[in-house]
């Protein structure tokens, strides 16, 4: 019997801490002064990576009126990708309902090839030199996922629509500009 409850207990505790992770957290960025919009370096493990945001995205602090997803949500989204990141790197969002809530993540010693390998069922709707871009629905939810290929590893940043708020369409053009217009090297 004491055998037994050790055992449960022993199963309980490894289960909190999978249960309680939070998506939904600032997370150290370094701004980069000097640039035309919001520069952050995001932390990689053994590299940093710029990118470049409008003056609208909060970085320092959560808000929850503003957030319109659950850390479950995010738990799902990410098992779109059979590979565990090794860090998450980024989580931003502004004081607009409309506009989306942003997550990165790093996959540290992966590839595109990793990544394309490992999508449950789905093919990216554009691939480029240096990244993939995957769409798709999750719940009520539009999904972008925009892999980018680093040095040492992919970097995965994933944007959710707010669909009760924001048509895809608008949701698409948002991310168009900020992935790809303020981030013209990233083409």
């Amino acid at each position: 019997m004491q055998n037994k409850i050790l055992q449960t207990i022993a199963v309980l505790l490894f289960l909190i801490p999978l249960s309680c992770t939070s998506y939904i957290k600032p997370i150290h960025t370094k701004p980069v002064s000097g640039a035309e919009n919001i520069t952050r370096k995001l932390i990689l493990q053994n590299e940093t990576m710029e990118v470049n945001f409008y003056g609208d995205y909060i970085f320092d602090r959560v808000d929850k009126n503003f957030i319109f997803f659950t850390n479950k949500d995010i738990s799902g989204i990410l098992a779109n990708l059979e590979l565990k990141p090794s860090s998450q790197v980024l989580f931003t969002y502004t004081r607009s309902s409309i506009y989306n809530n942003m997550l990165g993540f790093y996959y540290h010693g992966k590839t595109l090839q990793d990544i394309k390998n490992n999508v449950s069922g789905k093919t990216p709707e554009k691939e480029m030199q240096g990244g993939l871009l995957y769409t798709y629905q999750y719940k009520s939810f539009y999904i972008m996922d925009w892999y980018k290929q680093e040095e040492k590893g992919v970097v995965r940043f994933i944007s959710v629509n707010n669909s009760a708020k924001q048509s895809v369409d608008k949701f698409r053009l948002e991310n168009t500009n900020l992935f790809f217009e303020i981030n013209s090297f990233w083409k």
